[in-house]
């Protein structure tokens, strides 16, 4: 006997039905910074000062290292935490720039540049509903990779009395039970801002006192104006805080090598120990070839990071110089990395409507305040890393549209009305 079953047929509805989307990734904010790169495609024509990369490249001793790895059929999969080499050179960059010893055999990791780095450190000590504290504003990266490790980001406005440095009372007030680390940023991304060793000091204090981590993003630590100062003081560098320290690393600014992906964790031997099993299982291993660039880079000359440092001082005073003369914008005098945070309140256009209308009116590309968190809002980030005459060009224009918004009628307001309405 045979028994005849009818296929069933599925319903339109059930065949035009999409499969679900995780609803946790509604929650990743995508970077505003990139959305700024998608308008500024419309502009050929545009002045852009929202990329954050210098306008050098590797240099050529990097770029032949690189070549001859190649050649020299270096091209397998790597230990995970990255090739001795590429360990033993970050350890001695370190020792000799920051001043601070690790063992490159249990203490650094190789990564796919800095950002899968802060992925990593998040990921060895945050589980869901954990809090982080962020102080803002920040990077783009630290909110939204941070909710991918289902922990909750809890943002510490930066102060301008404090001249946008961290600070450790109000770090402290923002601890809860379910705080597990604290992102530190210094020289900071948008700001500029250098956090001083003595309040570093002070934040270590509350670290220990709560036994909670600290992530250090230090990518930006030789670009500090300082008068004999090379490198950014380190938080991993306070007595008693380099075993609760993560401190992410990259070689992007540092040696021009944005497009080669390379950075590394330094941190306490537990840690790389378990973000070397996820990397494991997401990667395999780091680019060789940018691994063998990146020894080279690490362990060779470093004229070029006095250059590049002496370069930028410059460009900041081109900024300087150019909103000097504005009644209308002001900025707190950066201190390190490359960035200006312009304050645009006075033109009453929120940060979005300030950054679209400038690049279509003046085809000038800066990247909204509020992109790096609401406490940016009233704020504008402009980049001086790139050509020096086109900056000079591009502060002009973002001056002058400032002041054509706030003063429709040229000569209408005075300086001194200006300033006593925004007091009021």
């Amino acid at each position: 006997m045979h028994t005849i079953t009818t296929p069933i047929t599925p319903s339109i509805a059930c065949a035009t039905a999409m499969p679900v989307i995780a609803q946790h990734i509604a929650s990743i904010p995508r970077s505003g910074i990139r959305a700024v790169f998608d308008q500024v495609e419309a502009y050929p024509d545009a002045i852009s000062l929202c990329v954050g990369e210098p306008s050098e490249t590797a240099a050529p001793h990097i770029v032949d290292a690189a070549c001859d790895s190649i050649r020299r059929g270096q091209t397998k999969y790597t230990n995970v935490l990255g090739i001795e080499e590429f360990r033993e050179a970050a350890a001695r960059y370190n020792l000799e720039a920051k001043g601070i010893r690790y063992d490159p055999a249990k203490e650094i990791q190789a990564t796919a540049g800095a950002t899968f780095a802060l992925f990593l450190a998040l990921k060895a000590v945050a589980d869901p509903g954990d809090e982080v504290i962020i102080p803002s504003p920040f990077f783009t990266s630290y909110a939204a990779e941070t909710l991918l490790c289902g922990a909750k980001p809890v943002t510490v406005a930066l102060r301008p009395e404090h001249r946008m440095q961290l600070n450790a009372d109000d770090i402290e007030a923002a601890i809860t039970p379910r705080t597990r680390a604290v992102i530190i940023n210094s020289p900071g991304n948008p700001t500029g801002a250098v956090t001083p060793h003595e309040e570093l000091e002070r934040i270590a204090q509350v670290c220990m006192r709560h036994n909670i981590w600290a992530i250090s993003d230090e990518v930006y630590h030789p670009f500090v104006f300082a008068d004999g100062m090379d490198a950014a003081p380190s938080i991993a560098n306070v007595d008693g805080m380099k075993e609760r320290t993560i401190v992410v690393e990259s070689l992007s600014k540092t040696f021009a090598m944005t497009g080669w992906r390379i950075g590394y964790l330094l941190a306490p031997a537990q840690i790389i120990e378990h973000t070397g099993t996820i990397a494991e299982l997401m990667q395999s291993s780091v680019n060789a070839t940018a691994q063998y660039a990146g020894t080279a880079a690490l362990a060779g000359p470093r004229d070029h990071i006095a250059a590049m440092r002496e370069d930028y001082r410059v460009k900041r005073q081109i900024v300087l110089d150019e909103l000097a003369a504005s009644d209308v914008l002001s900025l707190i005098e950066p201190q390190g990395a490359f960035y200006a945070f312009v304050d645009i309140r006075a033109t009453q256009l929120d940060s979005q409507d300030f950054a679209v209308r400038l690049l279509h009116d003046e085809r000038v590309a800066v990247v909204p305040g509020d992109a790096f968190g609401h406490e940016g809002a009233g704020f504008a980030r402009l980049s001086y890393a790139g050509d020096a005459d086109e900056l000079r060009e591009g502060v002009r224009r973002l001056r002058d549209f400032a002041e054509r918004i706030c003063d429709p009628l040229p000569g209408s307001r005075t300086r001194a009305y200006h300033r006593m309405g925004i007091m009021a």
